[in-house]
């Protein structure tokens, strides 16, 4: 799915800015993928319901995940959303900054 956000955006810039826009592109599913694994699946699904039940505390670094309600392919699901959200932000900005 990266890909094809990457050769739209490439494809919607001048040939100048080719290269930029798919470096973007390459650079936003890294660092999402990093930070969604740190941080996004505890912020987004972790257990807040003992301190905080707007934001969860738990599953830093998908560290303590029970195995019966959630496995690697719900996270891996929830991946592709984060950093296809990432792909399409910088794509919409291509040439205007």
């Amino acid at each position: 799915m990266q890909l094809g956000f990457a050769m739209l955006c490439a494809g919607s810039v001048r040939a100048k800015n080719a290269m930029d826009i798919t470096l973007t592109n390459v650079v936003d599913a890294v660092a999402g993928s990093i930070s969604y694994y740190l941080f996004g699946f505890a912020f987004a699904f972790g257990d807040g319901t003992n301190s905080n039940p707007f934001i969860g505390t738990t599953f830093f670094a998908l560290k303590y995940i029970p195995n019966t309600s959630y496995d690697n392919s719900y996270f891996l699901y929830q991946w592709a959303f984060t950093i296809a959200v990432a792909g399409i932000t910088s794509g919409s900005i291509a040439e205007r900054t």
